[in-house]
């Protein structure tokens, strides 16, 4: 393509009507350059026509499915049921049912669970030897109150 042709040729292809005498006469002269410009108009006609749609709004209901589908894949975790409020007070509520479980339970067992009274040493009748049971009961008070002093 020529030096006139080449200066001009993108405001040709726009349909520019304010073009120099020099690029219609070098087009009217050279054929190299007619067969140039009309497989480039060949080219933009093309581009033109896979060019988008100037409207860039999306369809209806758009926003509706997109919302949708957030919330089909917020469902879907397991950290997202742990994150809902409802099942944060369910579970503060059981946890509180269960320690009152626990404390009642720990207050009413705990005569169960208290030891049976240990033979004192100052206590009179105390003999040592006779049932094993008794005596270990002893050792382990005298071991348990001793003290230095």
């Amino acid at each position: 393509m020529h030096e006139p042709v080449k200066e001009n040729v993108e405001d040709y292809l726009a349909g520019s009507d304010t073009l120099p005498r020099e690029f219609t006469a070098h087009l009217l002269a050279c054929e190299a350059c007619r067969r140039e410009i009309a497989e480039l108009k060949k080219q933009s006609s093309l581009l033109r026509v896979l060019r988008a749609p100037e409207t860039g709004e999306p369809r209806v209901g758009f926003y509706a499915r997109v919302v949708d589908r957030i919330d089909v894949q917020r469902q879907s975790s397991i950290w997202a049921v742990l994150l809902e409020p409802a099942f944060g007070r369910r579970l503060a509520v059981a946890s509180a049912v269960l320690a009152v479980l626990m404390g009642f339970y720990l207050v009413s067992s705990e005569h169960r669970m208290a030891p049976p009274p240990l033979p004192v040493e100052d206590q009179p009748g105390l003999v040592l030897g006779a049932d094993q049971e008794q005596d270990r009961g002893a050792v382990l008070v005298n071991l348990a109150s001793y003290s230095e002093q």
